[in-house]
C-alpha cells in the first residue's frame, strides 16, 4: 500500500511540475512612449529607450498638414511582432490630426538620427535622436 501511495504522490508532483511547465509566461506589456508632431517640432524631440524592452510608439500629429517620422537604422536595429515589419524604408508617415502605433523592440543601444524628411521640415527644427541604452 504505501509503494502505491508513493507511486501516487511522485506522478502527482510530476503532473504539477508540467503543468507548471505549460503555463504561459506572463504577458510583458510595452511601454507607451507618445511623440507629438508639429509645427515645427517633435515633442520629445529626445527619446530614451531600453534595448530589449518592449514600446509601443504613440505617433500624435496635431497639426493639420502630414509629417514623417524618419529613423531608418533605429527602425533597422529593432524587431517587430510577428506579422509586422519595419516601416518602409525607415519612414513613419503621419497625415494630419492622425495617430500611428507602433509596436517594437529596440534591439541595438546607440544613439539614432530622428527627423522628419518632408521638404524643409528638418531645417526648420523637426529633427531629434532616439537613444537606446544597453
Amino acid at each position: 500500500m504505501r509503494i502505491v501511495g508513493s507511486a501516487v504522490a511522485i506522478v502527482l508532483m510530476a503532473v504539477a511540475g508540467l503543468s507548471a511547465i505549460a503555463q504561459p509566461a506572463p504577458a510583458t506589456t510595452a511601454q507607451t512612449v507618445t511623440v507629438t508632431l508639429s509645427n515645427f517640432a517633435f515633442e520629445p524631440e529626445n527619446l530614451r529607450l531600453k534595448a530589449g524592452v518592449p514600446v509601443r510608439l504613440r505617433l500624435v500629429n496635431e497639426s493639420s498638414g502630414a509629417h514623417d517620422f524618419s529613423a531608418p537604422a533605429f527602425f533597422a536595429a529593432s524587431s517587430f511582432p510577428p506579422g509586422t515589419s519595419a516601416p518602409k524604408d525607415g519612414d513613419v508617415d503621419v497625415a494630419g490630426h492622425d495617430t500611428v502605433e507602433l509596436n517594437l523592440i529596440p534591439r541595438t543601444a546607440g544613439t539614432y538620427r530622428l527627423r522628419c524628411t518632408h521638404f524643409l521640415h528638418g531645417l526648420f527644427g523637426m529633427h531629434g535622436s532616439i537613444e537606446v541604452s544597453p
